[in-house]
């Protein structure tokens, strides 16, 4: 078989038109995007470590009591968009997470005739939160809620090196909003280059949910909102699944007390968790691994061979001996899991623990996720 010839110049032209077709069609798609986001005044990007699906629930619900028409996504335990009228529906997606979703959720508000948008930021490479920010959000105002250290197989481990890539979420011209604790120089440098009005909030209590509490009201009195109407909203936030919850229950006919931190994903945050809630006996701990995250497992470690003294540790998946060894367990007593199904793992959780707690950590991944939903299912809040 014999392919017909097609000449060099028609070739090119083949290629020319095609190109310009399909510039003309992404073309197209940014103007249709950059005129939705025009259309909303108030665009509040929410980034940081920990903390930004409790904040964006917590800005969104006291701007719907001011009278808002606003739209909330947040991507962090389970996505989930919130709607004007507060009532909340499964973000679905087609794929992994993408900051290309940013555009769909422009549409899904200009559908919802929304005034206002909260969007918890979603990425995590430097070059992502850049993007986002400059291509799809242009924030009018931004929200920081801290910076610590995770994801160092993607933003190196120098000490400073969240601090950077958190900086790039920065927009320009805006009002940027920062916890104590994000008010870094490398985050302050970017506000100060990029002509953000920087508000700095200290700590107002001694639990982490009073940080964000803070946020939330900073940011709705910025947007007009007197500060009674501002906190009636809050009060009816609602909360991430993925917020620490303790449940109880019976496994395997042995009752049991369960601490779900399966979503607090960084070993200060933990511990600050633990400190927070004293137990009267010593926990036994459900490490629950990623095979992606290998700096965050070996973090995590570390602080459990502080905290759990007598190796009362479990954990899933694969963890290197050298890797427990360095964290200062003994090889054999740190414990993998014998169960990988729900069900059976906390049977084996509760007849280990003999009646202590059960703190979940780690990853809510797998697992994890697995374990809350039986927790809300079967087990009682406590």
């Amino acid at each position: 078989m014999e392919l017909p010839f097609i000449a060099d110049a028609q070739l090119f032209l083949a290629v020319l038109a095609a190109t310009v077709a399909v510039t003309l069609v992404l073309w197209l798609a940014a103007v249709r995007h950059d005129r939705r986001r025009r259309r909303i005044p108030l665009r509040i990007h929410v980034a940081g470590s920990r903390g930004k699906t409790t904040t964006a629930r917590l800005i969104g619900a006291g701007l719907r009591a001011g009278g808002r028409r606003v739209l909330v996504k947040t991507t962090g335990t389970d996505p989930t968009l919130i709607l004007p009228d507060g009532s909340e529906r499964e973000w679905s997606r087609r794929g992994p997470p993408s900051i290309s979703e940013q555009v769909r959720f422009f549409r899904e508000a200009a559908r919802a005739g929304a005034d206002a948008v909260v969007l918890e930021s979603m990425a995590i490479e430097p070059e992502y939160l850049w993007a986002s920010e400059r291509y799809l959000v242009r924030a009018t105002h931004t929200v920081i809620t801290n910076v610590r250290p995770d994801h160092v197989e993607v933003v190196g481990s120098h000490p400073l090196a969240a601090a950077r890539a958190m900086s790039l979420v920065l927009p320009e011209h805006a009002e940027v909003f920062l916890s104590a604790e994000a008010a870094v120089a490398p985050i302050l440098e970017r506000a100060r280059r990029n002509g953000c009005k920087v508000t700095t909030l200290a700590p107002t209590g001694p639990r982490h949910e009073a940080a964000n509490r803070a946020m939330a009201l900073a940011v709705c009195a910025a947007a007009g909102l007197d500060r009674a109407t501002a906190e009636g909203g809050l009060a009816a936030a609602g909360a991430d699944r993925g917020a620490l919850f303790m449940a109880r229950g019976e496994a395997g006919g042995r009752p049991f007390v369960f601490a779900n931190a399966f979503s607090c994903n960084d070993p200060l945050s933990l511990e600050a968790l633990w400190r927070e809630n004293p137990a009267a006996a010593l926990p036994v701990v459900l490490l629950n691994l990623r095979d992606d995250r290998p700096e965050r497992t070996r973090a995590f470690l570390g602080l459990l061979a502080r905290l759990v003294p007598a190796r009362r540790v479990f954990v899933t998946g694969f963890v290197p001996a050298r890797w427990v060894r360095a964290a200062g367990f003994d090889a054999p007593t740190l414990r993998r899991l014998p169960a990988g199904n729900a069900r059976r793992a906390l049977a084996a959780l509760a007849a280990a623990a003999e009646g202590a707690p059960i703190w979940g950590v780690g990853n809510y991944s797998r697992l994890g996720r697995d374990i809350v939903a039986l927790l809300r299912a079967e087990a009682v809040a406590c």
